[in-house]
């Protein structure tokens, strides 16, 4: 699988790009802030239609735009060798006066439409039409951060293969927040107890093919990983086990739980508090490795899951990596640069191309950044293809 074209329009930092692609290694440079995070930002955004980086979809609208403010992100792609074309277009709500109705942050209220080859699709059913895997600095959180972070690197993995995987997790959630709600009528005495068994019920329903899903997902990665990791090492290392576990929070069932929900007024048990548990050599990752080894534990994963989704597809996923190279020693780089090379299409940026293992020959194309425009490495800015 490999993008064609990717377009932008008032996404984030840049307000026009055209660039069109082709399988290989495409090399993108430029200082910090140049916007070659949010470049990668919204090719993935094609594979998972949502930003990794945004706490709300209007901070993806570029800033200070005429009205209407509308954002789109557009891709062509060979997906299963057919083509394939996916939109996700944002728009700015308007408010009572002329201007965009806005949340607390600054940031627009909007309403999201998304295409596939011309049709209007939801979210759950548009899912996977182009499948990609994304590295980024921020994900040392897969270590470090919430649970919820790890319960999603499984739910993206899974939800690109299997779209009812996302209907799945929408229906639970719909229910539990219902659950939610009714408990704390309960513990107010505006709701009889017997009403929670129909809310069990349903939930009990939508948990188990979400638990299943994520179980067999989380046996594969493990596996991949875990191979990863250890042709990552550098000559040096010892040869460190990375171990993914999945922790499902099933250990009781609702009707067991409900004294302790009734108490908390919320529900304890179910997908929305499963785990994934990582670690190395037995020893949870996010405690005992340094930051280097939960960034090699991090790229790791990513590369387990493009094994993962190209070991159950036609064929592999694009490789978006911002900034991978910047924090590694030279031997994990030369690693990392043979383990990406196998991959038909790897989109990567980097602040300093003095870190990239890779020589020109190597590359199908390099861009620069520069003055605002992306360029092929050795045109002027009047070349270039579009400015942020």
């Amino acid at each position: 699988m490999h993008l064609t074209r990717l377009q932008l329009s008032n996404f984030r930092s840049w307000a026009e790009l055209e660039l069109d692609l082709r399988p290989g290694i495409t090399l993108i440079s430029g200082p910090n802030a140049a916007g070659k995070s949010n470049l990668i930002e919204a090719a993935y955004m094609l594979a998972s239609l949502r930003s990794t980086r945004a706490q709300t979809e209007g901070e993806l609208i570029r800033w200070n735009i005429e009205t209407p403010q509308v954002m789109r992100i557009a891709g062509a792609a060979l997906a299963d060798s057919e083509p394939v074309q996916v939109e996700v277009a944002l728009t700015a709500r308007t408010g009572g006066g002329a201007g965009a109705a806005r949340q607390r942050s600054g940031a627009p209220l909007t309403s999201k439409r998304i295409r596939v080859n011309g049709v209007a699709k939801r979210a759950s059913d548009a899912l996977g039409s182009i499948r990609a895997v994304q590295f980024t600095t921020l994900d040392l959180e897969l270590l470090t951060g919430s649970s919820a972070v790890r319960r999603r690197y499984l739910d993206v993995a899974v939800g690109q293969l299997q779209r009812s995987h996302a209907s799945n997790l929408s229906r639970y959630q719909r229910a539990l927040t219902q659950r939610n709600a009714l408990l704390k009528r309960i513990v107010e005495g505006r709701a009889a107890e017997s009403e929670l068994q129909q809310w069990d019920e349903l939930l009990e329903a939508s948990a188990t093919p979400i638990w299943q899903s994520r179980a067999d997902a989380a046996a594969s990665l493990s596996t991949f990983a875990a191979d990863r990791h250890l042709a990552l090492r550098s000559p040096d290392d010892p040869a460190e086990v990375l171990g993914l576990s999945y922790s499902p929070a099933n250990s009781q069932t609702l009707q067991e739980s409900r004294r302790r929900d009734l108490a908390r007024g919320t529900t304890s048990v179910g997908p929305h508090r499963d785990e994934l548990l990582i670690d190395l050599d037995g020893r949870p990752a996010a405690n005992f490795a340094s930051r280097a080894q939960q960034r090699v534990a991090a790229l790791s994963m990513r590369l387990a899951e493009a094994d993962f989704l190209a070991a159950r597809s036609a064929d592999s996923p694009i490789l978006l990596l911002d900034d991978v190279f910047s924090e590694l020693d030279p031997p994990r780089r030369s690693r990392t640069a043979e383990a990406v090379s196998a991959v038909e299409q790897v989109i990567l940026t980097t602040a300093d191309p003095a870190s990239v293992p890779f020589a020109q020959s190597d590359l199908t194309a390099s861009k620069a950044i520069v003055d605002g425009a992306l360029l092929a490495t050795g045109d002027t800015p009047s070349d270039g293809e579009s400015a942020p």
